[in-house]
Parts: structure tokens; sequence; C-alpha cells
């Protein structure tokens, strides 16, 4: 996977597009770390340009998710296909996780415990 990280607004966005790769909670820690270091921390993650879903990104997201609830800080997801949506569903991730339909929607929600 690939990561577009943005500072835009007071939010962490960070843009993923390619391959989830089977090490990525590893591989991306190390790149995303330097960006997750605010107490207080806004992250939307958007993944309209992820090609292809693997359950390995599943460990990616609850990487991210905790060290940013380290930092006392909100994670919501958006953008995601139907595919990712379904296994979180189904595995019922979306009691973890904050979806929404896209950035903006993200944006606009309720920020304050979300964590």
């Amino acid at each position: 996977m690939k990561y577009h990280i943005v500072e835009e607004g007071g939010f962490c966005l960070i843009k993923v597009s390619g391959k989830t790769r089977k090490n990525e909670a590893v591989m991306a820690k190390g790149g995303l770390s330097p960006y997750l270091k605010e107490k207080g921390i806004k992250v939307i993650m958007d993944m309209k340009e992820l090609e292809k879903f693997e359950p390995t990104l599943m460990g990616f997201l609850n990487s991210i998710r905790k060290e940013v609830n380290l930092l006392k800080g909100g994670l919501k997801l958006c953008s995601l296909k139907p595919e990712i949506m379904n296994y979180i569903r189904q595995n019922r991730l979306d009691h973890i996780f904050r979806i929404y339909e896209n950035r903006e929607m993200a944006k606009k929600s309720e920020w304050r415990g979300c964590v």
C-alpha cells in the first residue's frame, strides 16, 4: 500500500492506495509514526484508492487506531469499498471504527468521544 499524508485544516488526512501487503501493519508503523505524535490528533483515513482488500488491512487499521487512542485522538475511516465495508460489518468491527461515506462527512461529524 502507498500512503499520502497531508495535514489539512486541523486534520491528518491519510490517503491509502494500491494493494495491501501481508505485513502491512509492521511496514506502516514506521512510515506513519512520525505523523502520529500530536495529542488529540484527528485522523481521517481515506480508502477510496485502495485497489485490493486483504484481511491483513484490519491489522493495519487496528495498529493506527491504537496509536491514535494513545494520543487521546480520533480515527475515522471514509470512502470504503463495499467489499471492505461488508467485511467490517460481518466481523462486527463497525463498533470499533467510525465509518463515513466521504472525507467531508468525516470532517463535519462529531469528534468528541470518538476514541
